[in-house]
């Protein structure tokens, strides 16, 4: 039976290595799972998509969602926001969001752009507005790159310091 550390730590290593060798899809695959794994080990009586949400909210969204008053219009990676795209990726190969499944308005983005670029600047957000300041289209541009260190990194940190809560993870594989 496998340990945990090569369970989770092993996860980890392989989307960082596909992320060095630019295989975007496949990080971005494995990152997408990293809050499930977590999100199980820290709620395991919420449905996927509370658990999913709260756990990113808790541990990844202080680093996304913009802490002054002049960008409260501004659209951020919330946990709603994270699951949505893992939804559309994973189950329809889609790496979008579907703006109307997302419930905080200004996370409702009406233009979503995965950046492919290895770059440690951050995401891009963007809102226009009409003349009477309302506003009128959000976008939002995705580090891919970021978000999967960033996911990997977490995920890391929370699981070393949280091994005992991750024993649900008893599966075999590999060769005999």
């Amino acid at each position: 039976m496998r340990s945990y550390d090569d369970i989770i730590l092993g996860r980890i290593d392989e989307a960082e290595m596909c992320l060095e060798n630019e295989w975007f899809i496949a990080a971005l695959t494995l990152a997408l799972t990293l809050p499930d794994i977590c999100g199980k080990a820290e709620y395991p009586d919420e449905t996927v998509t509370a658990r999913y949400i709260q756990w990113f909210n808790t541990y990844v969204k202080q680093y996304d969602k913009p802490k002054s008053k002049l960008s409260e219009d501004m659209p951020y990676l919330s946990g709603e926001v994270v699951y949505n795209l893992r939804n559309n990726f994973l189950h329809t190969g889609n790496p979008n969001i579907q703006k109307e499944k997302v419930k905080e308005e200004v996370c409702q983005i009406d233009r979503f752009h995965l950046n492919t670029k290895k770059s440690l600047l951050g995401d891009t957000s963007i809102v226009a507005y009409t003349k009477e300041l309302v506003v009128k289209k959000r976008e939002y541009s995705v580090n891919l790159w970021l978000l999967c260190k960033r996911l990997c990194k977490v995920a890391k940190e929370y699981y070393l310091n949280n091994r005992e809560k991750f024993d649900f993870l008893n599966y075999d594989m590999g060769e005999e």
